[in-house]
């Protein structure tokens, strides 16, 4: 059994298994899955509206909501709007698939809202039940493409969407991040999320001067990914926020992450308190703080500076494995007190028999994305509080 038929069969959601009827003259290209809830239809008609209805996609949207909600009105309004798109050619269980008319393009509904999903798994779930049924069909070669692009309903993609990513890919790529802006009618809002925008942007810049190798975006409506290596991870996390992150870090430890500078998806600049943590709640603060005339405050770009230090330190670290006190001299004591806090001398003691080449592979899995934010915080709580982030992006030695 390869790994997609044991991800298939042992880890995947209930759903793959009423694809056994799906209709086998149906093919496609490929495949865009979005996760919605307490969403506008509008980004239906979007999709339909634009060039990538005619480039032969399955769009799978998983309408879900939580246990805790019992309002099915949003949900039912957008189960009935991907109906009335087209004609109903096969319907299984909760699975209903629509040929929209005048093309050659398919949505796939999935009913999670009447039968909703567990409090804490949310969109993470909705996210991987999506991911689950296109893996399943690209192992029946109904669809051709092996990457899976993941997106939300607020985002409006360009015509150049699936085409960026086939013209872009190499043999080492597991992965891809679209480049984004954040638009909105609102002034307010879209002044909020610009400067979140900046944020996000400031912190991997940070990363990349600092030779991280995990300096990606993490936002879960500018992802696609390689079945093969999705399934290699086990799927998305079922968690109600951070499923991106916790996905991609996975991802980036099996090869490289794309980075589709030139094809920009626009993102509806909106606050939301759909999840605990992420770009809308993170507005909604910043709406808030502007209201007080206070800004908002991120992480200090020294933060970064010992960053770099430890990593490029980190190359001579196997030759002191066994005595750690000179290998510190090479830092600073902050940066010895952040890693200490973070179980950095519990895993070099667990890897002292390693050869170099083992001890380096091993490092690079364990000071990962989570790790680095670990660092990071560490940092922030003890040495270098958050400053405004303006403040921050003017001191910064790199730019965004």
């Amino acid at each position: 059994m390869n790994n997609f038929d044991k991800y298939l069969t042992n880890y995947a959601e209930d759903e793959v298994n009423l694809l056994a009827t799906f209709p086998q003259h149906n093919s496609y290209s490929h495949t865009l899955i979005i996760p919605a809830y307490k969403e506008n239809p509008s980004f239906i008609d979007a999709f339909i509206q634009s060039k990538l209805v005619h480039q032969n996609v399955l769009l799978i949207i998983v309408i879900n909501q939580p246990e805790y909600e019992n309002n099915l009105s949003m949900q039912t309004a957008l189960y009935q709007h991907g109906l009335n798109q087209g004609k109903v050619i096969w319907q299984e269980n909760n699975l209903t698939l629509v040929d929209i008319f005048d093309s050659n393009s398919s949505i796939l509904l999935i009913d999670r809202f009447t039968a909703p999903l567990p409090d804490k798994q949310g969109v993470g779930l909705a996210r991987k039940i999506g991911a689950d049924i296109a893996c399943a069909l690209i192992s029946q070669n109904i669809i051709s493409s092996v990457w899976l692009h993941s997106s939300d309903a607020d985002t409006k993609l360009p015509d150049s969407y699936f085409t960026c990513l086939v013209e872009n890919q190499t043999k080492s790529s597991v992965a891809a991040c679209y480049n984004f802006t954040h638009t909105c009618d609102d002034k307010t809002i879209e002044h909020a999320n610009a400067i979140y925008e900046q944020a996000l942007r400031y912190y991997v810049a940070g990363l990349s001067y600092a030779n991280s190798p995990y300096n990606y975006f993490t936002i879960g409506s500018v992802l696609a990914f390689r079945a093969q290596a999705y399934v290699a991870v086990r799927g998305f996390p079922k968690r109600s926020a951070g499923e991106d992150f916790y996905l991609l870090n996975k991802l980036a430890k099996l090869g490289d992450i794309l980075w589709l500078k030139s094809c920009v998806l626009k993102l509806e600049a909106r606050m939301s308190d759909r999840v605990p943590f992420g770009t809308g709640p993170a507005v909604k603060q910043i709406v808030e703080l502007s209201e007080k005339d206070e800004s908002y405050h991120y992480y200090h770009p020294l933060v970064f500076e010992r960053l770099k230090t430890v990593l490029s330190n980190f190359s001579s670290l196997h030759q002191y494995r066994n005595n750690l006190l000179p290998w510190y001299n090479f830092c600073a004591d902050d940066i010895e007190c952040a890693l200490k806090m973070i179980g950095f001398e519990p895993f070099v003691e667990k890897q002292k028999e390693m050869s170099e080449k083992q001890f380096n592979k091993q490092l690079f899995v364990w000071f990962d994305a989570f790790k680095t934010l670990k660092f990071i915080h560490a940092l922030k709580d003890n040495y270098y509080p958050n400053i405004p982030i303006e403040k921050a992006i003017n001191q910064a030695p790199f730019s965004l």
